[in-house]
């Protein structure tokens, strides 16, 4: 690997890490009918092109590092869009009772 392009790896790598977090919330959205099947293809699309940028040169630790990353942003992605939302405790109806 070329050390110049190093970077540009890294920065690449690091996009397909953070799409790849909006991809799995995309998919779980979509399992749950509240995003559209365009929407899934967008997180897709730009998923696999940063982590087709990340391997161009070769398949060597640091792509290896970040496709795992990826996936594992992924699962996280997904798993946070099925986990319930956590609820607030509001004092305001409480204060405010409505009439």
């Amino acid at each position: 690997m070329s050390s110049a392009l190093a970077p540009l790896r890294i920065l690449l790598g690091a996009l397909c890490v953070f799409f790849a977090y909006y991809f799995g919330r995309s998919l779980g959205a979509r399992l749950q009918d509240r995003a559209s099947n365009i929407q899934v293809m967008r997180w897709v699309l730009r998923v696999a092109v940063t982590a087709l940028g990340t391997v161009w040169n070769g398949l060597d630790r640091l792509a290896v590092a970040m496709l795992v990353l990826a996936a594992v942003s992924a699962g996280l992605g997904f798993y946070g869009s099925h986990r319930p939302a956590r609820r607030t405790d509001d004092p305001t109806d409480i204060l405010f009772p409505r009439d």
